[in-house]
């Protein structure tokens, strides 16, 4: 049984990994059944946190999740907490954000509806939309709790200044930035700042849209124009993962049960987000949660990882003026 752990300040009692559900949204391919599978494989594990979206696939990835939890909704609901984000909505094929109150609402309400519960344990802002002031933000959250469709709130892929205007508008509970051993700006100001008042953290990405794996390489060749490295940059990358993998290796674990230790070694308890097309996937995650990776440990694959050259920006997620 995974060993639970208190996050940040909410009094939620987690487990030490959360199950993402981006696979559910279509994005992968059409079938989705192995992933839906791997959500019950994950409770039956010990997982009782789950992490989701409206816009991951417009409720698909929601709906999934409900599939996968099934019956567990109605009989452990209270074991569960369910995370899910507002704030992008679909205009053509993009999705930009969007933190009017209005949209805000009909996209937990439609959230709530996809995932067959009358209240989430944690609703996050997505992405922080200038166009709104976070302080504005955060009291429509607020609103949400107060309704009783929320019990916690807080925000995704905020910097620090958008995290203290959102602060002084309503309670900032959760933050969901991005951390794994190769992106690990977040170290320096987000998760100081969020560590010193409290505030629950849950690291997404942490095996780095696959590069942290033992298929690394493979990834890279699959999905060249989706990475955060290019030409020589990646090759460079790529060295340096083979040495982490040789790491594992003397470990006797894999690349990405390693990166996911050094998540869950982080001083700051942060619970990384792991994502499972199939079960297997979701039970080579847990035993990570056996590695035990001391301070010096921790700190030599943070060394060894930042002689990876720095990656290049993702792309800005548009705002609705710019589309």
């Amino acid at each position: 049984m995974i060993a639970p752990r208190t996050l940040g300040a909410t009094g939620l009692r987690v487990s030490g990994l959360c199950l993402g559900t981006w696979q559910l949204s279509g994005a992968w391919g059409p079938d989705t059944e192995p992933a839906v599978r791997a959500i019950r494989r994950a409770f039956d594990l010990g997982i009782n946190f789950f992490d989701t979206a409206y816009a991951y696939g417009e409720g698909a990835a929601e709906s999934g999740l409900a599939r996968g939890l099934g019956d567990l909704v109605r009989t452990h609901r209270d074991e569960l907490v369910l995370v899910t984000k507002a704030g992008l909505e679909r205009r053509g094929d993009v999705f930009p954000r969007n933190s009017d109150p209005a949209w805000l609402r009909t996209s937990l309400l439609r959230s709530l509806d996809a995932l067959g519960v009358d209240h989430v344990d944690v609703l996050l802002v997505h992405w922080p939309d200038p166009l709104v002031p976070y302080a504005e933000t955060a009291g429509v959250l607020a609103g949400f709790v107060e309704e009783g469709l929320v019990r916690h709130t807080g925000v995704s892929n905020f910097g620090v200044p958008e995290l203290s205007e959102f602060a002084r508008g309503g309670p900032l509970e959760v933050a969901q930035p991005p951390l794994n051993l190769l992106s690990r700006d977040a170290d320096a100001d987000v998760i100081p700042f969020c560590a010193a008042r409290g505030v629950g953290i849950m690291g997404w990405g942490a095996l780095a849209q696959g590069l942290l794996t033992d298929a690394a390489r493979d990834i890279a060749r699959r999905r060249a124009d989706r990475m955060p490295y290019r030409g020589a940059a990646l090759d460079r990358a790529l060295g340096v993962v083979d040495r982490l993998a040789e790491r594992a290796a003397g470990r006797g674990c894999t690349l990405a049960e390693l990166a996911l230790a050094w998540v869950l070694a982080h001083p700051a308890g942060i619970v990384p987000i792991v994502g499972a097309q199939n079960p297997a996937q979701i039970e080579s995650s847990v035993r990570a949660l056996d590695l035990r990776l001391d301070p010096g440990e921790r700190d030599e694959l943070t060394a060894l990882a930042a002689e990876a050259p720095a990656q290049e920006p993702d792309p800005p997620v548009p705002t609705r003026a710019e589309v």
